[in-house]
């Protein structure tokens, strides 16, 4: 009689901790997993920003090959009178400078190369770009492309012209200039505009304060193109300027403008990929010795009762 208590109890009890240990186990594998998915988002929506930015300047590279002749003849011509008689006014840097895009010099300018959503495609193969340019460069034109900076030439060419191009570094979920800072004397980079096809060689690099804007002016005679972006990577304190003059195109250039040059995996991809799968993995390790562990239990409590019941 002294026995009979514990055999109603105990039954009710064991049952009620292997649910909550279980329940514990599914709870933190799922925190587990949804850190993974958070660890691999910069890698996915990097990815798909890259193809998006990528995809517009090719669709901008086709709209133009399929283009009316006229239509880009004309775009052509007045790119360059806007050039030639557009006011030469101050250089200010793109990430610093507010003006008013009301204004009737800058609405003059929106209709310059506007036959498109973007102006030119720019591609960069040594730093893998292969990206759209538009108009301006305000905060929401540079999340999903190029911006050319109001203020210096339009990038269709010509003696005496300097075009700034700009973009960002740094961007939680897109690559754009990330690579820029790799960019050496003498590589090549390709803008494609108006139906035409332009070469530019590197020939000066430099770092400088935001409001240091003297290597942003044209010179007599010559014919730049600067790539500008902000350095050092995640301090912004300075701009990175990469300048190129332009030079005919050899026979072999043109094969550039039909390839995808665009920014691809990269090694901190890979490096966030592994780690999740190590994670994975000694998620997986833990959860199948928890299920040992449980069965090896629950065989040795069968076999306690067994021995209890053979004793009664």
């Amino acid at each position: 009689m002294d026995h009979a208590p514990s055999t109603d109890v105990e039954p009710q009890k064991e049952p009620h901790r292997a649910n909550s240990a279980k329940t514990s186990r599914v709870l933190a594998a799922v925190l587990v997993i949804l850190g993974v998915l958070v660890m691999l988002y910069p890698v996915t929506s990097t990815l798909w920003n890259n193809y998006a930015a990528t995809k517009a300047a090719q669709e901008y590279a086709k709209l133009e090959k399929n283009a009316p002749q006229e239509v880009k003849n004309t775009q052509w011509e007045r790119a360059h009178e806007y050039n030639e008689n557009r006011t030469i006014g101050p250089i200010l840097d793109p990430w610093l400078a507010r003006f008013d895009e009301n204004n009737s010099d800058y609405q003059e300018y929106l209709d310059q190369l506007d036959a498109n959503d973007a102006m030119a495609r720019l591609i960069f193969p040594k730093i893998k770009a292969d990206l759209p340019i538009f108009h301006g460069t305000d905060n929401d034109t540079l999340q999903k492309g190029l911006g050319h900076l109001f203020g210096s030439d339009l990038p269709v060419g010509g003696k005496g012209t300097h075009s700034v191009i700009t973009g960002h570094t740094g961007l939680a979920n897109s690559t754009m200039f990330d690579h820029l800072n790799k960019a050496e004397k003498g590589d090549a980079f390709y803008v494609q505009v108006s139906g035409e096809k332009l070469k530019y060689v590197v020939d000066q690099i430099k770092v400088v304060l935001p409001t240091e804007t003297e290597d942003l002016r044209p010179e007599q005679g010559k014919d730049y193109i600067t790539l500008i972006t902000c350095t050092p990577y995640g301090i912004n304190t300075h701009r990175l300027l990469v300048r190129g003059h332009q030079v005919p195109l050899d026979p072999e250039d043109h094969e550039v403008f039909d390839k995808n040059h665009g920014a691809g995996w990269q090694w901190w991809m890979y490096a966030l990929l592994a780690a999740a799968a190590v994670v994975l993995l000694l998620l997986l390790r833990w959860l199948l010795k928890n299920k040992q562990d449980g069965e090896s239990q629950e065989t040795t409590e069968t076999m306690n009762d067994e021995g209890a019941g053979a004793d009664d």
